[in-house]
């Protein structure tokens, strides 16, 4: 039977391809890997290195700009509760929408971020239109298209002070559970400064 050399470089051709993309997905999340590993590091080192007086607004930005980082993502907030109204403020923004969304208020069971301040379940949606508590009211204020979104409680023993959350990735993977744990780690970390700046009565929402 003849061998059809044709057919034969053109499978040749498409394993190749195949290879080829598996290798660089390969890549991409070592590289991923390796910035959020740097990431973790930074803000370990951070909280390591707190004075006895530091800078809460500094940091809290710092900490929310290491996770977007590690997560591949320029979108994210850090959402307090405002404990004389109830309401959920968005007292720092890091991307596009920081110039509207910033001090920007919305009740306590506002979507996802409302349910997790609630819940303190951390939540990740790699598609938020099939979430029925998905809320479109944030991006019908400042124009903007969220897409996917990670949320995570900021809370300690005896309170919670809100959300930390992470809107659209910049590479073609979705949010994954990894990305989630970090999240998660950053939120600790971040309530821990909260709480430390609360001990020295430092805390108030029109300081954050």
């Amino acid at each position: 039977m003849p061998i059809d050399r044709r057919g034969l470089a053109q499978m040749l051709r498409d394993e190749n391809e195949s290879l080829k993309a598996r290798i660089q997905q390969i890549s991409i999340r070592l590289t991923r890997h390796q910035q959020a590993f740097r990431a973790l590091n930074q803000m370990d080192d951070t909280m390591s290195g707190l004075s006895a007086e530091f800078d809460l607004k500094k940091l809290l930005n710092k900490l929310l700009s290491l996770a977007l980082h590690a997560c591949d993502s320029e979108n994210g907030s850090l959402i307090l509760v405002d404990d004389e109204s109830g309401e959920l403020v968005f007292a720092d923004v890091v991307g596009e929408a920081r110039e509207q969304l910033r001090n920007y208020r919305i009740s306590s069971d506002t979507g996802i971020v409302g349910n997790v301040v609630m819940t303190k379940i951390p939540v990740l949606l790699p598609d938020v239109q099939k979430s029925v508590q998905w809320s479109s009211e944030i991006d019908q204020v400042v124009g903007f298209k969220t897409r996917a979104l990670m949320c995570a409680p900021l809370y300690n023993d005896d309170k919670t002070y809100g959300a930390i959350e992470v809107v659209n990735n910049n590479s073609n993977d979705d949010f994954d559970e990894n990305d989630l744990a970090i999240l998660r780690v950053t939120a600790r970390y971040v309530s821990q400064a909260l709480q430390k700046a609360e001990d020295m009565t430092l805390l108030g929402v029109n300081q954050t």
